[in-house]
């Protein structure tokens, strides 16, 4: 009776076994399937994508001295579906690529959420950026823009294509120049990891173009949609003057040492004063601030870090994020201009409050 109920409960136990066994294996077959028609699917798109001809301009741009940017004079809008774009400016330095576009619209909406995909890289493929348009209010498995844009420069087998650009963060700002007309000016902001390169060409690539909205239902809940205004691909290559080319980026160092802050770069260019530093008090900030009110936010890690002049006039941050562990990088509206009026780190933890000059590290 004993060895009949071992029996018993051995084919049980390898019922159940077979039972997980068959489980697993459907299991790893399904995620399978989802991997393979997910890439059957991104194969698809990008097959469509390569069929749209990408429309290809040149444009000369002259350096201007005293606005330190390069400028392109006489340039005609390149029309495609009804939409012009062109590159009114650029200006490069060690820290930051600025790009001025001028876009010409036959389509009324809030200009400022207009937003495109984009690729900059150089004649040697040094890849500046790639960024894909967010498309708010669709679920995609994909950042497609970005995608396609690895595949197409080459670099979509690589583990880690970001590990290889050469930016480290990026934004658009788009605002109205002439409202009768549909005009609009679009900057596109990207900031090194390090430095950029010295490049002799800028490839400049857009695409999806569109736009988003934001409108509540009847319950106050935030409805998101997004508009496509067109499939069309702009490829600008731009020759870079030598003059954008010979840099003189300062560096820069705290007089007196902080407690708890540790920079680790400091650096003034034209347009920008850069600081990377650790601080773990900061980094807590940072972390807490996903919990605040903006306003709130703001204003606590102002209090904690700001830099200012000799008389008290604080600069404003244009970028920041954090980078690795415990470490932060700050993009400051400055130049070298301002050097004269002398830069201060103020910083502030708990009742200590901190002060020092930033001088020319020698």
């Amino acid at each position: 009776m004993e060895k009949k109920k071992i029996k018993i409960w051995k084919k049980i136990l390898i019922t159940i076994l077979v039972i997980i066994l068959i489980l697993v294996i459907a299991f790893i077959s399904y995620k399978a399937y989802i991997k393979i028609s997910d890439k059957i699917d991104l194969d698809k798109r990008y097959n469509e994508f390569k069929k749209i001809p990408t429309v290809e301009t040149k444009e000369t741009l002259t350096y201007v001295e005293d606005e330190k940017i390069s400028k392109a004079e006489n340039v005609d809008y390149i029309m495609q579906d009804n939409i012009g774009a062109k590159i009114e400016s650029v200006s490069l330095n060690d820290d930051t690529l600025l790009i001025n576009f001028n876009f010409k619209l036959d389509e009324e909406f809030d200009y400022k959420t207009l937003g495109y995909s984009y690729a900059v890289y150089d004649e040697n493929k040094n890849i500046y950026q790639i960024s894909g348009r967010h498309h708010l209010g669709e679920n995609e498995k994909y950042d497609y823009g970005y995608a396609y844009m690895l595949r197409e420069l080459g670099i979509d087998k690589i583990k880690d294509p970001s590990g290889t650009f050469f930016a480290d963060s990026g934004g658009l700002l788009s605002e109205v120049l002439n409202e009768e007309e549909k005009t609009i000016k679009s900057t596109l902001q990207i900031g090194a990891n390090e430095k950029f390169p010295l490049s002799q060409k800028l490839y400049v690539k857009i695409f999806d173009l569109g736009y988003f909205n934001i409108s509540k239902d009847e319950n106050g809940k935030p409805i998101m949609g997004n508009t496509k205004l067109s499939d069309a691909k702009w490829l600008f290559e731009l020759n870079i003057p030598e003059e954008m080319n010979e840099r003189d980026t300062i560096n820069l160092k705290l007089s007196e040492e902080i407690p708890g802050l540790t920079m680790t770069q400091i650096t003034l260019t034209d347009t920008k004063l850069v600081l990377r530093y650790k601080s773990e008090d900061y980094i807590n900030l940072i972390n807490e601030g996903k919990d605040m009110p903006a306003e709130e936010f703001t204003n606590k890690t102002k209090e904690m870090l700001s830099v200012t002049d000799e008389e008290g006039n604080v600069y404003k941050e244009a970028m920041g994020g954090t980078r690795g562990e415990n470490e932060y990088k700050m993009t400051l509206e400055a130049g070298k201009k301002d050097l004269e009026k002398k830069f201060f780190i103020n910083y502030k933890v708990g009742d200590n409050q901190y002060k020092s000059e930033l001088i020319k590290d020698e």
